[in-house]
């Protein structure tokens, strides 16, 4: 058969994800201070978006909910809404189906259609309708003025709260360039200097060889190892090092520490010094074991990452997206909103669409297109909300026993189990558990943390692999550090509780909880 370039129809169906859809699955999947940057960012782009005051929202509520009302079966609730839009393509295609017109908002009271569109909020005579988180009794500053115009005025040094304002972190590269500024060191030894302080990580090692230095800045390996020398003296102390073994004895050089054995057991025995094998290495050194000892108490106090005492990151603080709270014996669930519950129609610019009808086509467009905008982003979120708090609310009901008991008592769930208790698609579930926290009784916790797997007892019921790694959390922290728990012991523990584990998938939880083996656990009296 000869081959030819042809053009050939075929039919097929598949799904299409419109703008308003894939606008949805990306704000569900958002926690929210995420969607609270985005909505600020639609404010910045779309003028008929605003951050309204809580006093003007109830009218703006009423609504929006009347619209949806109007556009939806008689006995649909709010809830059965956020379900269709997270669960049904074609419902969302339908939902988000451009209309021909767009009806023109009610006009307020006193509003002529006749007149011209106010240009500016100053032409009304009008200040503005919000003054953000601007905390400032205006009425102080204005008392004897005169008309009131939309003007910023600075705060009052005295009435500023300094607790918000933090110094700039300084990194260790800045730390290091001002130590060698200061330094004796000729031109050309500082300019190798830098070279070496450029190749140095956030730990405080270097990242090259002393030849490419060299190759760099045309200069001796000596004069390179030279100046290295100079930069290792630096604070803090262990800087520059190339390897963790020449970082500890820059650390005990600074400490007066010279014994010779330290080095020995350093440079030939450092894996065994880490496995704590004093019996094999005092052998091989013909030292007494007590004297490898003492020097594994003094190597153990030194800082294997110098550089991070400089480059320590801030504390990452979490925003709760759902707070679970409980009242008079029942849990009642909260979502989150921030500022988004203040999110509305500016009804200024909604003003100004109504008489846009003897405006430029161009402008007409720009107004419409705007307008919409701003009303799928505001309905999505709404719709997100009912969904979130709907998963939430299920998610908790189920691990009720955990709320009243603590992490102990966690039951296996699935994804699948809450999709159908909900009637949702488990990928929805996927979205709306991700990258989301919940505040419950017992602390702050991922909303996927009350999703695993499950594991048979004795008595045949089942238990959550979760409940049973922080069992052997515990058993770690209570164990005696002179005698650390194995994982044979711990497994043989945990069967004594009716939970047949093997030592295997001890050793696997051990290790995502970041728990040493017993051998590396085992602490030396500092005695």
């Amino acid at each position: 058969m000869p081959l030819s370039l042809e053009q050939v129809q075929i039919q097929t169906q598949r799904l299409i994800m419109t703008p308003q859809m894939q606008l949805s699955v990306k704000l569900l999947q958002m926690n929210t201070l995420e969607i609270e940057q985005l909505a600020r960012q639609e404010i910045l782009e779309n003028p008929f978006l605003e951050i309204g005051e809580e006093e003007e929202e109830a009218e703006e509520t009423a609504e929006v909910a009347q619209e949806d009302k109007e556009a939806e079966p008689a006995g649909a609730t709010a809830e059965d809404r956020a379900a269709t839009a997270a669960e049904s393509p074609t419902a969302v295609e339908e939902a988000w189906k451009e209309p021909e017109d767009i009806p023109p908002p009610k006009p307020p009271d006193g509003f002529d259609e006749t007149e011209p569109a106010p240009s500016t909020t100053l032409d009304r005579g009008e200040g503005p309708e919000s003054f953000g988180q601007v905390d400032v009794e205006w009425d102080d500053y204005y008392e004897e003025s005169g008309p009131r115009f939309s003007s910023v005025r600075e705060q009052p040094e005295d009435e500023r709260d300094f607790t918000e304002y933090t110094a700039a972190k300084r990194s260790l590269y800045d730390h290091l360039m001002w130590q060698l500024r200061v330094s004796t060191l000729e031109a050309k030894d500082r300019e190798i200097g830098e070279l070496l302080v450029g190749n140095i990580d956030d730990n405080g090692y270097l990242q090259t060889t002393v030849e490419e230095v060299a190759e760099e800045a045309k200069a001796p390996v000596g004069q390179v190892e030279r100046v290295l020398g100079v930069i290792q003296t630096f604070d803090p102390t262990g800087v520059g090092a190339r390897d963790l073994v020449e970082c500890l004895l820059i650390q005990l050089e600074s400490r007066n520490l010279r014994d010779p054995l330290y080095k020995e057991i350093l440079t030939r025995h450092f894996e065994h010094l880490g496995q704590q094998r004093f019996g094999e290495i005092a052998a091989d050194l013909d030292v007494p074991e007590a004297r490898v000892v003492e020097a594994f108490r003094e190597i153990r106090r030194c800082e294997p990452k110098p550089g991070r005492s400089i480059t320590k990151e801030s504390p990452r603080f979490v925003e709760p997206d759902i707070v679970v709270k409980k009242i008079d014996s029942r849990y009642l669930y909260f979502l989150n909103e921030g500022d988004l519950r203040h999110l509305r129609i500016n009804d200024y610019y909604r003003h100004l669409l109504q008489s846009s009808r003897n405006t430029e086509p161009k402008e007409r467009d720009y107004y419409r297109e705007k307008y919409k905008s701003a009303v799928w982003l505001i309905r999505n979120i709404e719709r997100r909300k009912g969904t979130i708090l709907r998963v939430t609310e299920a998610v908790m009901e189920y691990q009720k026993e955990f709320l009243e008991k603590g992490t102990e008592h966690l039951r296996p769930l699935t994804l699948r189990q809450i999709a159908e208790t909900v009637g949702m698609h488990e990928a929805t579930i996927s979205r709306v558990t991700s990258n989301k926290y919940v505040e419950t009784p017992r602390g702050v916790f991922p909303l996927h943390y009350f999703f695993s797997s499950s594991l048979n007892r004795d008595d045949g019921s089942t238990t959550s692999s979760r409940s049973v790694k922080e069992i052997i959390r515990k058993l770690v922290a209570e164990e005696n550090p002179a005698a650390p728990l194995s994982d044979a012991t711990i497994a043989k523990t945990l069967k004594e509780r009716g939970l047949a584990i093997a030592r295997r998938t001890v050793a696997k939880y051990r290790d995502s909880l970041k728990i040493l083996p017993a051998n590396l656990r085992k602490r030396v009296s500092r005695q």
